[in-house]
């Protein structure tokens, strides 16, 4: 597939739409700093000029059921040209009562409306990992299930041939590796912090095919830190 860098530098101008949960929301959990999304914009216009409109419809507490409730309203009335999806996480909280396969079902259905769309490209995203250890004895199921819901978008993607951003598996291996440097990205449990925004942003940015410019490296030095040693862990376990 064409790198999504390509779709920017062909247009006057690309509507990009970020679709999602908490983790996309730019919230009061971000504590007056940028979220993975805004980190996104920067660098894309940084890299192709200012060329695209971006616009965040996360809201915090969301299952799929609810994305595919507010399509219409908050991302096919933008007429996107790109829709980043982050969904699942509230989907594996066992109390919730959605099985994988509903869940499944719910994202097909989504990735469905976002492929009839005129001239719009799906990009799915896994979350962050989840702090599993952290977790409530009340909450221990969701932690447990969790990973298996992040699978699921994995699938989907691989099935519908759509673009993939695999944040969990880079950021599994860095809790499994260095569970300090990891907690150092996480606000809580269930969501990362500004710098865990920041790392986000940069494995995002750099999926779509661009590159940090101007003063953005020396800005994002310590989240280029912590992304190349997720860059380090990864190809240690392709050996």
């Amino acid at each position: 597939m064409e790198k999504l860098i390509g779709l920017l530098e062909k247009r006057h101008m690309t509507r990009i739409v970020a679709f999602g949960s908490s983790n996309t929301e730019l919230g009061y959990h971000c504590e007056g700093h940028f979220n993975w999304f805004n980190w996104l914009e920067v660098g894309l216009a940084a890299h192709a000029g200012r060329k695209m409109v971006c616009v965040n419809t996360g809201v915090s507490g969301n299952i799929c059921a609810q994305l595919l409730e507010r399509f219409d309203r908050d991302c096919a009335l933008f007429k996107p040209n790109i829709v980043i999806v982050t969904i699942g996480g509230n989907d594996s909280n066992p109390e919730r009562g959605i099985t994988r396969d509903m869940f499944r079902e719910d994202l097909e259905t989504l990735a469905g409306k976002i492929d009839c769309l005129d001239d719009a490209v799906l990009v799915l995203q896994t979350y962050y990992a989840f702090d599993a250890e952290k977790f409530s004895v009340k909450e221990r199921g969701w932690a447990e299930s969790f990973p298996a819901y992040m699978q699921v978008v994995r699938g989907v993607a691989s099935a519908g041939g759509y673009t993939l951003i695999d944040h969990q598996k880079r950021w599994e291996k860095l809790r499994n590796k260095d569970i300090v440097l990891y907690r150092s990205l996480m606000r809580d449990p269930k969501h990362v912090n500004p710098l865990g925004n920041m790392v986000m942003g940069l494995d995002t940015l750099r999926a779509f095919g661009a590159e940090l410019c101007g003063e953005l490296p020396a800005q994002c030095a310590e989240g280029l830190k912590i992304q190349g040693i997720m860059d380090k862990l990864e190809i240690e376990g392709h050996k």
